[in-house]
């Protein structure tokens, strides 16, 4: 039965809720995450019609699997890449690399504030050293590919077989006080990061999802 089992609240009075699909009697934990990025939607939706079907099917998986569909509600009210403050919710860990602006394809810089000064960051650090995750899966959207950190090459590879999106070793770009420097190669916690294409509605988004869904199942060993 799936159930909630978190409802932070972030700064700015938005609800973060960890939901988890639970299997009995097991320790094992896996994390499902989305919507970092404000402006980032594909991850949220492909997190939510999972949630549905877990509520309307008797899948079976040998995993705790926790899902967090929203990490970023004040960036989705927004639509912007960064939260409320203008900072982006993944260059904001406490990592050795850590850099208070930063980078990407969609912005000449953006603030990374200081580090793990958001509440949503604080959040995730305090679920990951809470939970020990055996993997994570952490969906973003507009680059269409697989990338990993961590001891997950083997886990990346596989999933990027199953929906077809190409693995890359690296991404191209810099990712200083990323989460997945801080959880995947710091904590060394498998972790997948899945780029969906950019979609341009919801019925993109379905297909995305139609596209990653095998794979997902495959991740927390549904069955």
């Amino acid at each position: 039965m799936l159930t909630k089992v978190k409802d932070w609240v972030d700064s700015f009075g938005n609800p973060i809720e960890l939901l988890c699909y639970p299997s009995y009697p097991s320790d094992d934990n896996i994390l499902l995450v989305a919507r970092f990025h404000g402006d980032e939607p594909e991850g949220e939706f492909c997190l939510r019609q999972l949630l549905s079907e877990l509520e309307q099917n008797k899948w079976q998986s040998p995993y705790n699997i926790y899902i967090l569909p929203c990490l970023n509600p004040s960036g989705k009210k927004l639509f912007t890449r960064a939260n409320g403050h203008g900072v982006d919710l993944n260059r904001n860990y406490p990592t050795e690399n850590f850099s208070s602006t930063c980078v990407n394809p969609h912005v000449k810089e953006i603030s990374s504030g200081q580090p793990a000064s958001e509440i949503e960051t604080q959040i995730m650090m305090d679920l990951i050293n809470g939970y020990n995750f055996k993997r994570i899966l952490s969906i973003h959207s507009d680059l269409h590919l697989i990338d990993y950190d961590g001891p997950a090459k083997e886990l990346a590879l596989k999933f990027s077989q199953i929906c077809g999106y190409r693995l890359v070793d690296e991404i191209g770009y810099p990712t200083n006080g990323s989460f997945g420097t801080w959880a995947g190669i710091e904590r060394k916690i498998p972790l997948i990061t899945v780029e969906t294409w950019h979609a341009e509605n919801e019925e993109d988004m379905a297909k995305i999802y139609a596209e990653l869904k095998p794979a997902i199942l495959d991740f927390c060993n549904l069955k």
